[in-house]
């Protein structure tokens, strides 16, 4: 996960060291503090990739 606007950055730096990555999220309207600012955002979504 994260912030909003992020995710091409963030995704463009870990690929060539993490090649199985199985789902990425921008959180939408969020900045640093992901779990803070959208906790049932990001609730629901650990919860869905844990499940």
């Amino acid at each position: 996960m994260t912030a909003q606007g992020q995710l091409d950055a963030v995704r463009a730096t870990v690929s060539p060291r993490i090649t199985n990555i199985v789902r990425a999220v921008d959180v939408p309207l969020a900045g640093h503090w992901l779990v803070e600012e959208k906790p049932e955002f990001v609730t629901a979504e650990l919860q869905r990739f844990l499940s």
